[in-house]
């Protein structure tokens, strides 16, 4: 059990600091948009990090497991990537060569591991973590980063709806809109602007738009939307109706945590609070009784 508990907590060290230190040798530019870099003059731009040992074997290792894991794998890594927009990892490539690195250092810590306790079974389990960890990661941001959308997507339809309503067309509507507003919704809806700007159908940037997100709310708006193109029906009322179908949608979904949490609560109070109840009742019992004083036969 102990070498068990002994390799988790190796992995979880190595893990962070081979996190820290891929912060520390992170581009700041890489939080701008390409329209922001393009700004920047190339004499400014800062030169190009050295990747290190295990940045430069892990890319060599990333590129033998992409022809490895082959087109399935590549497509389900792409779509996570396009719901996490970047933030994790820019591409395919960047993310082979994360994996690639920890695999290196995985394989280094899980044979020094398994040669000091002889277990085979921790080093393939430190391993099988380490080749985990980068779909762990872009699945949790590719998760916040939709819930994000979710959250946004009521106050955004209210705002255009009221815009919409002043008279203004839908694109110049949502222009404005996207101008006072901030958020991974602002940036899809923004990169959907540009979309139409350079002739694209509003019906042709919105269902790209739906292909890029995995937001229910999100593809309920679009799909009327399109409807609402298509039959020529006021657009303000539409918008107006699914903001509150959101809204109830969201309301609902916070019932259902709510609801989720109670058992959980329960099991940590079951589990934390009654045996440390327990056993302050007993050793106030025993004082109490004078056991402490008693002396017992042959004491």
């Amino acid at each position: 059990m102990w070498p068990l508990l002994f390799g988790l907590a190796s992995v979880a060290v190595i893990g962070l600091a081979f996190a820290g230190y891929r912060s520390y040798r992170a581009d700041p530019l890489d939080v701008l948009s390409p329209e922001d870099r393009a700004l920047i003059k190339p004499a400014v731009q800062r030169k190009r990090q050295r990747t290190g040992v295990f940045g430069w074997l892990g890319q060599r290792l990333g590129t033998s497991l992409t022809e490895m894991f082959g087109s399935s794998y590549r497509t389900y890594v792409e779509r996570r990537l396009a719901l996490a927009d970047g933030k994790t990892f820019s591409d395919y490539g960047q993310f082979m060569a994360y994996k690639g690195s920890l695999l290196v250092i995985a394989l280094l810590a899980g044979g020094l591991l398994g040669a000091l306790t002889g277990s085979l079974i921790l080093t393939l389990l430190i391993i099988a973590v380490a080749f985990a960890i980068p779909d762990l990661l872009l699945h949790l941001n590719g998760r916040k980063r939709q819930a994000m959308i979710e959250d946004e997507l009521p106050d955004f339809l209210d705002v255009l709806a009221v815009t919409v309503s002043a008279g203004l067309s839908f694109r110049s509507a949502l222009s404005k809109v996207i101008e006072r507003s901030e958020g991974p919704l602002a940036a899809e809806m923004q990169h959907t602007l540009r979309q139409m700007d350079v002739g694209e159908s509003v019906y042709d940037a919105f269902t790209k738009l739906r292909a890029r997100t995995d937001s229910d709310s999100l593809e309920s708006f679009i799909t009327a939307l399109l409807q609402s193109q298509e039959l020529g029906s006021p657009l303000s009322d539409a918008l107006d109706q699914i903001a509150v179908d959101m809204r109830q949608t969201t309301a609902q979904k916070a019932r259902q945590k709510a609801s989720k949490a109670s058992p959980q609560i329960a099991g940590v109070v079951t589990l934390v609070m009654v045996p440390g109840t327990m056993a302050l009742m007993l050793i106030v019992m025993y004082f109490v009784s004078g056991l402490d004083e008693t002396t017992f036969l042959g004491g």
